[in-house]
């Protein structure tokens, strides 16, 4: 069964291929017939039954004499085609390719807001947490393990935050300071390395909200804003991709109003040094 949102996006490109026919005063057995299709495609097309190819798209606008709508309509369809995809296809070979794909995603944008709640963002992991990290997912989800290579693909994934001219903004909650994902040792060089970020970082900020904080929205999921343009999603079966601009622009506000909860500089670090006395029982 697809996500709620994925069946909604559907109906609505139903819904508007149905008003685009309606209005060209066309029956649904006429478009089949004059576009050679069996006379229930319509139908099911229609009903969200069926989901039209990009041809579909074309020959539907010209029969019904609304060829403008044609770019705005396929746009549609490649959103809702690229919109979830199944954890089980991504990592069906094991985690290197799926690390390495996020390459030209990030090669391509300009900034980056990323949220997440009780995790350290995989472009700020060191080499120790990133294979902790990784290791609990292949062992979680029973993939090919591949662990060495994927944790290299992930640790190249951050020559992006050298690479000139992007802006970074990252948040997480106080929670992911105390998240023990791998030894003692290896959580206080993941601290230390956060804690350098807080302070004379060009072109990148880093933001705790605090657990005693109450922020004016809590997002029930970890979200990456890649420039106005899309934001993933990540939940335990599958990743979204959410490119509808309304939908964008929430996320973007929920991202501002995170900013305003979380604290940075000199208050982030004395968080993060209570993370670090803690794990030493100091």
């Amino acid at each position: 069964m697809p996500p709620p949102r994925i069946t909604e996006a559907k109906g609505i490109l139903a819904a508007r291929l149905r008003e685009i026919r309606s209005e060209a005063s066309i029956t649904g057995r006429a478009l089949a017939s004059q576009a050679g299709w069996h006379y229930s495609k319509v139908s099911k097309i229609e009903n969200a039954a069926q989901m039209p190819n990009e041809n579909d798209i074309r020959v539907w606008c010209q029969v019904c004499d609304a060829e403008e709508y044609v770019v705005d309509l396929i746009a549609a369809v490649r959103n809702i085609d690229s919109m979830y995809t199944d954890w089980r296809r991504l990592e069906s070979t094991g985690l290197r390719h799926v690390q390495e794909s996020f390459q030209s995603l990030y090669r391509g944008t300009q900034q980056f807001r990323v949220f997440q709640h009780s995790a350290v963002p995989g472009l700020l992991q060191t080499p120790g947490y990133a294979r902790a990290h990784l290791r609990a997912v292949i062992d979680f989800r029973g993939i090919p393990d591949d662990l060495d290579v994927a944790v290299a693909a992930r640790l190249a994934q951050q020559e992006v935050l050298s690479a000139g001219g992007r802006r970074f903004m990252f948040i997480v909650g106080e929670q992911a300071l105390r998240t023990q994902v791998c030894e003692p040792d290896g959580m206080l060089e993941q601290l230390d390395r956060l804690a350098g970020l807080t302070a004379n970082t060009p072109r990148l900020s880093f933001g705790v909200i605090p657990a005693t904080a109450r922020p004016r929205i809590m997002p029930p999921e970890n979200f990456w804003i890649y420039d106005d343009t899309q934001v993933r999603v990540d939940t335990i079966p599958g990743q979204y991709r959410i490119k509808i601009p309304s939908d964008v622009a929430l996320y973007e506000k929920a991202f501002a109003r995170l900013s305003e909860a979380a604290v940075y500089g000199q208050a982030a670090r004395e968080l993060i040094k209570a993370a670090g006395e803690r794990l030493r029982g100091t």
